[in-house]
């Protein structure tokens, strides 16, 4: 963005002087640098400011939105608190045991691995 200004502003400087051979009346060139230098710095600053508050209203939208979130969590953690006051919860079940459905898998009475059925 910097750059494209700085362009434009050097492409109007040079053809501003391009068709005037004769030093300008009243002005050295030091004194012409000095006011396009003021010129560049003045738009620099302007172009500065304008992306500042452009970041800080970021921020700040940012900030409101995660304070948000953080007050919305805290009224989610007072509900479920009542809540597990109020009543407990039940413990959750056991897990399943698991089944084995392979022919001669049954261990009723076994007592030693070879009881099984199906062993040799």
């Amino acid at each position: 963005m910097k750059k494209t200004i700085l362009f434009f502003a050097g492409c109007a400087f040079f053809l501003a002087s391009c068709g005037n051979n004769s030093q300008p009346q009243g002005q050295s060139k030091e004194q012409v640098d000095s006011s396009v230098n003021a010129q560049v710095a003045a738009k620099e600053a302007a172009i500065k400011a304008q992306n500042d508050s452009t970041i800080k209203a970021e921020a700040d939208a940012k900030a409101k939105q995660m304070e948000r979130e953080h007050e919305g969590e805290k009224r989610s953690e007072k509900k479920h608190g009542e809540k597990a006051s109020a009543t407990p919860t039940p413990p959750p079940p056991p897990p399943p045991s698991p089944v084995n459905n392979r022919p001669g898998a049954s261990n009723a009475g076994a007592k030693n691995v070879n009881d099984r059925s199906g062993a040799h």
